[in-house]
């Protein structure tokens, strides 16, 4: 089971980008534990993050027999999952002179998607990590 990934001294921005896209890389195998594992969040919004691609993604392309959250279809079956990638167009930025975050762009079957995922180097008890913010339209 992967864990939170940390660091006693502030990581490079490819060292962070490497957890990202290892986030990503649980995403698609469809290892959702390992993917919210390795990084901390900002909300506690995991399954209807996920649920959000699915609708905003899968459902463009199938047809589902509940699309509702409740129903489940979205994690009942991973493997779309599977189609969900990222751009490598790591966009920093730095919050308050202090806080650096980036945004990465999804894509699913290979295009672009319009969807961007947020995730900040956080400082805390002296140990660097990475959080979670929203994924949600660009």
């Amino acid at each position: 089971m992967a864990t939170l990934k940390t660091w006693k001294e502030r990581p490079t921005e490819p060292e962070v980008q490497k957890v990202v896209e290892d986030f990503f890389a649980y995403l698609k195998k469809g290892e959702l534990d390992n993917a919210k594992n390795l990084v901390d969040h900002v909300y506690d919004d995991w399954e209807e993050s996920i649920h959000v691609i699915w609708r905003d993604h899968y459902l463009i392309h199938e047809i589902a027999n509940d699309e509702s959250f409740e129903g489940k279809e979205w994690l009942n079956n991973l493997k779309w999952l599977n189609n969900v990638d990222i751009l490598d167009d790591y966009m920093w930025a730095e919050e308050n002179g202090n806080t650096r975050y980036f945004d990465v762009s999804l894509t699913y079957l290979g295009e672009p998607s319009g969807f961007a995922a947020q995730f900040y180097l956080v400082k805390n008890d002296d140990l660097y990590f990475v959080k979670r913010g929203l994924i949600d339209m660009a």
